[in-house]
């Protein structure tokens, strides 16, 4: 009687699997942003298409931002998306007009407005903030120009205080709060000095005004 053996399909896609295992081929990264794919178009994808096209009347063009009278503090974030590892990003801009982030190849950039747009894909949306109270943003800008390249890891680091581990949210939560005493999180720093800064955090903050909204 033949036993129950494994299909010629099942044991070569089995033996592929081992055998990238084995001459560390799979890279773990690639296994995330495959999943985080998949949840993002089940999950986000199909509304985040209906709300862009109800979105169409009052979003602007791209070309419209590259030409926006861009002033140093202000804020340039894009929701989440594949581009942006499913987390959202955003960057500040600086005295002289560029744009600093701390991204995952970086660990920082400063880029112009229009290098900095070609790194996000088509169908990315972009929403520009501004704070209320103008003076703070030139301070914030003259921090991030001074500090950018102190910045050498990439870390979601809980310390709230460190420049030298840091990611792109907290970067500019660093820049007011460290120059104004701006808390763009919500919370008062001197009692809170450890947690995490998510993007959306400081899309929330009570002390910024929208300037605009832009699709690519």
């Amino acid at each position: 009687m033949k036993k129950n053996l494994p299909s010629r399909r099942n044991v070569t896609f089995i033996a592929r699997w081992f055998n990238r295992i084995h001459i560390k081929r799979i890279k773990w990264s690639q296994i995330y942003l495959a999943l985080a794919g998949a949840i993002h178009r089940l999950v986000i994808e199909g509304r985040r298409k209906r709300v862009a096209a109800r979105r169409q009347q009052q979003d602007l063009p791209l070309s419209e931002l590259t030409s926006m009278q861009l002033e140093p503090g202000d804020i340039l974030y894009t929701p989440s998306s594949e581009s942006t590892y499913y987390a959202g990003h955003m960057g500040i801009i600086g005295l002289d007009g560029k744009v600093y982030h701390v991204h995952p190849y970086g660990p920082v950039f400063a880029d112009t407005l229009d290098w900095y747009l070609t790194r996000f894909y088509e169908g990315d949306r972009f929403i520009v903030f501004r704070s209320k109270l103008r003076q703070v943003g030139d301070l914030a800008a003259e921090w991030v120009k001074d500090h950018y390249q102190q910045v050498k890891y990439y870390r979601l680091q809980t310390d709230l205080r460190s420049i030298e581990r840091n990611y792109c949210s907290k970067f500019i939560y660093q820049a007011y709060t460290f120059t104004s005493g701006l808390d763009l999180w919500g919370r008062r720093f001197s009692k809170v000095k450890q947690g995490f800064i998510y993007p959306f955090r400081i899309e929330r903050s009570a002390d910024l005004e929208v300037l605009g909204t832009f699709y690519k």
